[in-house]
């Protein structure tokens, strides 16, 4: 661990629930259980250099430091990561000789330690590399950090910073490291993270009396997608099914929900649905929607310094840029201020759009966007068809998410908002049960397309036996899965014909 930040030995009697590799074999998490208490830790189990091994490590490191090529040499070489690897390698071998009581084995753990502190994350590094953590989060000097667990849910660790020098250098490289800047004059920062993640600080004492914080939401290299959203329980297959055909048929939806209910997983998960070469325009704060489509602008906002706020560029500002480009489906990350009034004209005027919002029920939703600062005319409204609700929910004593309502968003002959539920999740059995024969979209899409509801119900029907096909024959992988949404596109009959049991996987993927 980092100077000025400690590994805590747990105390008292524990036992191990589970332990996984993080790095081998330099880093491991164990997650552990105090008998007495009950209460769950996050271990984190890292190599550790002893008194002498240390002292070499400081001053291998400043000799790194002063002998790697500067930051523009660095930007004119592909794969930055494996040069430096091997850039500190050839240093460390040259100067071995300068450490002859060093025994070999020592060189390891310092490369280990090298690309850590100047490559990778610091004290916190071993901890983005967990796959089961969804959020990291520092509430100052003296306290541990906490972990989001995917099983375990938030959960202390065992790593804790010392002294404020410490933790405000940790918080001063992990903005550099998003292109940010942060100082005593703007102590608080949002930004992103070279793998995706976001971060929020604030720095010193200025707004926070126990010291710098941070807390990181990390990015998932691939996407969730919608048959992994099927197997966790987060929705049903007819679930999928159904938005999965009114997608193909241009509606709209706003996804509603907490902080860290899902919603952005959600809507990504449905928008693998969109047709292959349709045009394709996402606007958010924080690059986080990752689709298949080649058809695909993203835009993302620009930030600015100052009071000013000269040359930032909003989210105001480019969804009113996309109405110019054309899009046939304009995703808006989240919408909380004036450019949901301009998505809402999109959608009014023949455009697709898909976007979240933070609201805990569809009436608080409809509330909030009729008031300032979105103020959203209630005609506009059923414009965006179908409101999703999602929350995170316990079951059998474990924390996780469901949709736990679909609601078609119509305005009745009095002029009121009002919704018409087509799936709705039971919390005493866990299922999701369907209203979809009751769908007013249906009906809508019937007389739009000239097919009569019973030939819509049957392809939405159709669709969710896919679904449930790739779900059995464990098709999670978001470029398998995207592959065959693509493929039904293409050529529905092999797909439909696979699905039956009657080609091989092979000749389908063959097809793409």
């Amino acid at each position: 661990m980092s100077l000025g930040f400690q590994l805590t030995k747990v105390i008292g009697q524990v036992k191990e629930l589970e332990r996984y590799p993080l790095y081998e074999p330099f880093a491991y998490a164990s997650i552990v259980q105090d008998e007495n208490t009950g209460d769950i830790i996050y271990v984190l189990d890292e190599i550790e250099l002893n008194p002498t091994e240390r002292q070499v490590y400081e001053e291998l490191r400043r000799i790194v430091m002063l002998e790697l090529p500067p930051p523009e040499e660095l930007s004119k070489v592909g794969d930055v990561k494996n040069y430096l690897l091997n850039e500190l390698k050839k240093i460390v071998g040259r100067y071995r000789r300068l450490f002859r009581n060093v025994p070999p084995s020592s060189f390891a753990k310092f490369l280990y330690y090298m690309e850590r502190d100047l490559l990778g994350y610091g004290p916190i590094d071993a901890l983005m590399r967990d796959e089961n953590i969804e959020d990291i989060s520092c509430d100052g000097v003296g306290r541990p950090i906490y972990v989001f667990h995917r099983k375990y849910e938030s959960i202390p660790t065992n790593i804790v910073p010392m002294t404020d020098e410490a933790l405000d250098d940790l918080v001063v490289k992990l903005i550099h490291m998003s292109g940010r800047h942060v100082s005593v004059a703007t102590p608080i920062v949002d930004a992103q993270l070279p793998d995706g993640s976001r971060i929020a600080v604030t720095y010193r004492r200025e707004v926070s009396p126990g010291g710098s914080t941070f807390t990181i939401r990390k990015f998932r290299k691939k996407p969730l997608t919608f048959t992994e959203l099927v197997r966790f329980g987060n929705i049903s297959a007819e679930i999928a099914g159904y938005f999965w055909v009114m997608l193909d048929n241009g509606r709209s939806f706003l996804v509603l929900g907490v902080t860290g209910a899902g919603k952005t997983s959600f809507l990504n998960a449905m928008a693998t649905f969109i047709r292959p070469h349709m045009k394709i325009i996402t606007v958010e704060e924080v690059p986080e929607i990752n689709l298949p489509h080649k058809n695909w602008v993203r835009l993302v906002t620009r930030q600015s310094y100052g009071a000013e706020k000269i040359n930032e560029i909003t989210l105001f500002d480019l969804v009113k840029a996309t109405l110019r480009m054309r899009p046939d489906y304009l995703i808006v990350g989240e919408i909380r201020g004036e450019e949901a009034y301009v998505l809402f004209q999109a959608v009014n005027t023949g455009h697709s759009g898909l976007s979240t919002m933070h609201a805990e029920s569809f009436e608080a939703a409809v509330n909030r966007l009729m008031s300032p600062p979105m103020n959203i005319p209630p005609a506009y409204i059923p414009a965006m068809n179908i409101f999703v609700m999602i929350k995170r929910v316990k079951i059998g004593g474990r924390l996780t998410r469901r949709v736990t309502e679909v609601g078609e968003v119509y305005m009745d002959d009095s002029g009121k908002i009002r919704f018409n539920t087509v799936f709705r999740w039971n919390p005493r059995n866990d299922t999701h049960e369907s209203y979809v024969k009751n769908s007013i979209l249906v009906n809508q899409i019937s007389e739009m397309t000239g097919k009569d509801v019973d030939e819509v119900l049957r392809e939405i029907e159709v669709r969710t036996r896919i679904v449930r096909w790739m779900v059995e024959n464990g098709i999670f992988d978001f470029e398998d899965v995207s592959r065959y949404v693509q493929m039904y596109y293409a050529n529905p009959d092999k797909v439909l014909s696979q699905v039956m049991g009657k080609v091989s996987e092979v000749e389908v993927a063959d097809q793409v």
